[in-house]
């Protein structure tokens, strides 16, 4: 029996469309449970005792059971959600974590350094950062971000020539150079980016009022409706994995995309993909997204 509130959220894109309710997961969270390929325990900052089982069901994917453990030893199961390991490391100079109100649900806030974007996530490797908190001798390497969509479509790609490409990767140099300056408190550099967002702000809304949206726009990466780690996202594809859930021989199509200029991996069920997913093509969904943190531990012995 699961106990507790659960969140059975997103499982579909890879696959389990079978266990879109409580009732139907209730045997899914069960087998889980009694024959994980991980399991992780910890005394999280509240006193609770935390626990965490893994276990994979195809290539590089798999489901977190995530609950907590009573007095009488009882598993009080919270959440079954999705779980991967991105191959991209997002650079970022900070990452800060919180906790949300009367929720077991940790998130994550960062900027890609390339970019300026700033990212919310789902924190996935809950049970390591608990561990290492606050630990001076450690630091962050960077973040995987992993994306989980349950409607994709795929659209076709911009038009442009090599004098576009080369004036693209121009622009995209300048504005990390004023970024980087920016960050450092150079005021000139931030009212040159501030004074470029308004003109390409004026220039996005004239061109709207003739052209579709994604004629206009090559990608995109914004957060929707109240969670902050939801995104609609359009960006293009880069490599298309089509992979296969061995419980239930459902088809997952694993997507790497560039999406404005965060590298992103893409997780979707085959059935929830309107088109065919190819590089040089563009896909655009609503995605939940996690993030899992990367830390360096530092050789104090040295």
């Amino acid at each position: 029996m699961i106990r507790g509130k659960v969140m059975i959220l997103y499982i579909r894109a890879l696959g389990f469309t079978q266990f879109d309710s409580k009732d139907k997961a209730e045997d899914l969270v069960a087998s889980i449970i009694k024959d994980p390929a991980a399991k992780y325990v910890w005394e999280g900052t509240d006193g609770r005792i935390y626990v965490e089982f893994f276990k994979e069901f195809g290539k590089g994917f798999g489901l977190v059971v995530r609950g907590t453990i009573a007095e009488n030893e009882e598993i009080n199961v919270h959440s079954l959600v999705p779980s991967t390991r991105s191959n991209f490391l997002i650079d970022t100079h900070e990452v800060d974590v919180v906790q949300l109100e009367d929720k077991d649900i940790y998130q994550g806030f960062c900027e890609e350094i390339a970019s300026g974007t700033p990212i919310s996530f789902y924190l996935q490797n809950l049970k390591e950062y608990n561990e290492i908190e606050d630990n001076e001798d450690i630091y962050i390497e960077g973040v995987r971000l992993s994306a989980y969509c349950v409607d994709g479509t795929i659209i076709l790609p911009i038009d442009k020539d090599n004098t576009d490409v080369l004036l693209e990767e121009e622009e995209e140099k300048i504005r990390k150079e004023l970024l980087e300056q920016a960050r450092k408190g150079d005021e000139d550099a931030m009212n040159t980016l501030d004074e470029e967002a308004d003109e390409a702000s004026r220039m996005l809304q004239e061109r709207l009022k003739s052209e579709d949206i994604l004629s206009v726009l090559e990608g995109f990466f914004v957060p929707v409706g109240d969670q902050d780690d939801v995104y609609s996202v359009l960006g293009n594809i880069t490599r298309v994995e089509l992979l296969t859930n061995r419980k239930t021989n459902e088809e997952i199509f694993h997507i790497e995309l560039l999406c404005m200029t965060v590298p992103l991996e893409v997780y979707v069920n085959k059935k929830d993909l309107v088109g065919v997913p190819t590089p040089g093509m563009r896909f655009k969904g609503t995605c939940w997204l996690h993030g899992e943190i990367d830390f360096h531990y530092e050789d104090i012995s040295k």
